[in-house]
C-alpha cells in the first residue's frame, strides 16, 4: 500500500520514469488478462495500450490513496467489456462474417498433447458464451489469481456479490462446457 502512494504520487507529478515502470510490471499481466477476456492477442494488445494510455490521462483526477493494482485493472476490464459488447453487437447485426471465427492464436498456446489444445479452445469457446462480467470474474478469480475484494474493486461489486457471482459462474461454465462437450462443439 505505501509503494502504490510512492508511485501514485510519481505518476500525478508525470514522472517519465515511473510511468516507464508501471508498463513495464504490468504491461504483460494486463495483456495477457484481456486476451483471455476478448480472445484476441492483437485486440487484447490495442486494449492494453489504451488502458496505459488512459491511466496517464486519468492518474491526476485520482485520489492519493489510490490502489493502483485494481483501478488499472478496472479500466483494462471496461475496455475489454466494451470490446465485447461492440462485437455482440456487430454479429447480431449481422456486421461480423461468421465464416472467419476469431484467430485462437496457437503459438500462445502451451505445448502439449493435442487434447490439451482442444480442452483449451473448448475453455475459451465456453467462457465466450457467458455474459462478459461472469466471463471477467473467472478470469480475474482463476487466471490471475485475485481474491475476491481485488475483483471486487476491479468491478465496483463488494466482495460478497463477487463471491456469488464466481460461484454462479462456475455453475454456468459448467453446465456449457459439458453442454459443449456432449454436442461436439
Amino acid at each position: 500500500m505505501v509503494m502504490d502512494v510512492q508511485v501514485v504520487e510519481s505518476l500525478r507529478a508525470r514522472d517519465a520514469q515511473a510511468f516507464c515502470l508501471l508498463i513495464e510490471r504490468l504491461q504483460q499481466p494486463i495483456t495477457g488478462y484481456l486476451h483471455r477476456l476478448v480472445g484476441n492477442r492483437e485486440v487484447a494488445l490495442d486494449l492494453a495500450q489504451d488502458t496505459f494510455l488512459q491511466v496517464y490521462k486519468e492518474i491526476g483526477k485520482t485520489s492519493p490513496d489510490l490502489v493502483l493494482g485494481a483501478w488499472i485493472y478496472r479500466i483494462a476490464t471496461n475496455y475489454g467489456l466494451r470490446y465485447l459488447n461492440r462485437r455482440r453487437l456487430r454479429h447480431f447485426v449481422g456486421l461480423d462474417d461468421p465464416s472467419c471465427p476469431e484467430d485462437f492464436n496457437i503459438h500462445l498456446m502451451a505445448p502439449g498433447p493435442e487434447n490439451q489444445a482442444e480442452t483449451r479452445i473448448l475453455v475459451h469457446e465456453t467462457l465466450l458464451k457467458m455474459k462478459p462480467q461472469d466471463a471477467a470474474c473467472l478470469h480475474l478469480h482463476y487466471g490471475s489469481g485475485f481474491t475476491y475484494d481485488e475483483i471486487g474493486r476491479v468491478l465496483s461489486m463488494t466482495p460478497e456479490a463477487v463471491r456469488k457471482r464466481v460461484t454462479r459462474s462456475v455453475e454456468k461454465f459448467r453446465a456449457l462446457y459439458e453442454e459443449s462437450t456432449q454436442t461436439g462443439s
